[in-house]
């Protein structure tokens, strides 16, 4: 069972030749990448000390042709214009919680992420139909960006005061930070207000400092070894989606064992989300060989339905993806392998892709 999916890409060529034919023919594929050298960036005065590099990411063109026949190829002029992005909102709950989308393709695909996730813009609007909504009060405004050396600094219009609680501006530090760290260039977020420092949000939040990508969510104290778990969110009108939550301990002997531990042992009592483990299934215990975690469940498990093991597996999956040494995951019933327990579930190549609207 793979964490990722490898795709095989070929392409065949046949040329046929008659003897009664004189001549030949060719098919020319073409296929542009766009891409960009200069982001979408305001001049600031007070960042003229920042280089200003590009925050984009390039767009990939992929083909994959499998078929006996070369046919002709149309492409969708709209679709080419759109970029995949990975945004946080905050849900009902008041959980931060990473969303796929796709928005218009500009320069400064970062900034253009970052109006994504202001309350009342277009792509906001459609992902509040899921019940999560913007973190950026409405009105913001993206008003620059500087990247240097990893730091970036952004500077947003006065709206960003708008609050209504140190807790909502806690989480929109936290979502913002989350969301520009997902571009490789950037490791820690700093904030400005209309060009200025300023010590803390209205509510009182302090920004003095840069952000870097750290307890998502915090379940506990911030100072021992912390790790992330994913739970889901209960199904309302649309289908639930999935939460990550920062977990700490004095000490984590191999945090992907830690993780499943705790999924296992499910979700916090004081909140509403569940671990998606079909009921009665326990853990025995967890290993990690070489690349592989192998999950030993209880006898309960023989139980088990393709639909119960798939999303118990689809949320195992999503949990362990956090880890680049785990590359499979295998699951025994108190010892032996599901096939030989009189398991024979489809479970090749199983990558969750969590939250996509």
């Amino acid at each position: 069972m793979k964490l990722s999916i490898k795709k095989n890409i070929s392409l065949i060529l046949i040329v046929c030749l008659a003897a009664s034919i004189t001549g030949c023919s060719t098919l020319d594929m073409m296929v542009g990448l766009k891409g960009g050298e200069n982001p979408d960036v305001t001049d600031l005065a007070d960042l003229s000390d920042f280089e200003i590099v590009d925050d984009s990411i390039g767009e990939e063109a992929k083909e994959d042709i499998e078929q006996e026949a070369v046919e002709t190829i149309t492409v969708n002029a709209q679709e080419e214009k759109m970029k995949d992005i990975l945004a946080y909102y905050e849900d009902e709950n008041g959980f931060i919680v990473p969303v796929n989308t796709k928005i218009p393709w500009e320069e400064g695909i970062a900034k253009a992420t970052l109006r994504s996730m202001v309350v009342g813009s277009e792509i906001e609007k459609k992902i509040a139909q899921s019940n999560l909504h913007g973190v950026l009060p409405e009105g913001t405004q993206i008003r620059g960006m500087s990247i240097k050396d990893g730091l970036c600094v952004v500077d947003l219009s006065n709206h960003v005061l708008n609050t209504e609680s140190i807790d909502q501006e806690k989480n929109m530090v936290s979502a913002l930070t989350y969301t520009l760290t997902e571009f490789p260039t950037i490791d820690k977020v700093e904030i400005m207000v209309e060009g200025q420092d300023i010590a803390a949000l209205s509510k009182g939040y302090s920004i003095d400092t840069a952000f870097e990508r750290k307890n998502i969510n915090l379940q506990g104290k911030d100072n021992g070894i912390n790790y992330t778990v994913y739970y889901k969110a209960p199904d309302t009108e649309v289908e639930g989606h999935y939460v990550p939550l920062t977990f700490s301990a004095s000490k984590v002997g191999n945090p992907a064992v830690a993780v499943v531990e705790r999924l296992f042992g499910g979700a916090p009592s004081d909140t509403v989300l569940s671990n998606n483990i079909p009921v009665g299934v326990n853990l025995r215990d967890v290993e990690v060989k070489g690349g592989t975690a192998v999950v030993n469940l209880g006898v309960e498990a023989v139980n088990l339905s393709q639909e119960e093991f798939e999303d118990m597996n689809a949320i195992v999956v999503l949990c362990l993806e956090q880890f680049e040494e785990i590359a499979d995951v295998e699951y025994n019933i108190e010892g032996l392998s599901f096939e030989a327990a009189g398991l024979n579930f489809e479970d090749d190549n199983v990558t969750p892709v969590f939250n996509q609207y």
